[in-house]
């Protein structure tokens, strides 16, 4: 998701607004530097720079998520193993 999110701007990033003009660090291999923007694209920067900020909190809490059911999957699994071997031994 964050790549699909920072692939349409190219690689401008953290824009900023200074006396009525646009700028946004460019992170073109061999040409960095701050560069300076029309209003769209620097709105659109602030756009994707938003997107890649929710997605990294949400990827977080889908792997927790994963891991709390695969330990709950587990915990089913050993219990029902244990009872398999307590009906064999009685």
């Amino acid at each position: 998701m964050t790549g699909v999110s920072t692939a349409g701007e190219g690689n401008l990033q953290a824009a900023e607004a200074r006396g009525g003009r646009y700028f946004a660090f460019d992170a073109t291999p061999h040409a960095r530097g701050t560069v300076e923007i029309a209003q769209g694209e620097y709105e659109a920067v602030l756009e994707s720079d938003q997107r890649t900020m929710l997605a990294i909190p949400g990827l977080l809490f889908l792997t927790a998520a994963y891991f709390a059911l695969a330990a709950a999957e587990l915990r089913r699994a050993e219990r029902e193993a244990g009872r398999a071997l307590v009906g064999k031994a009685g």
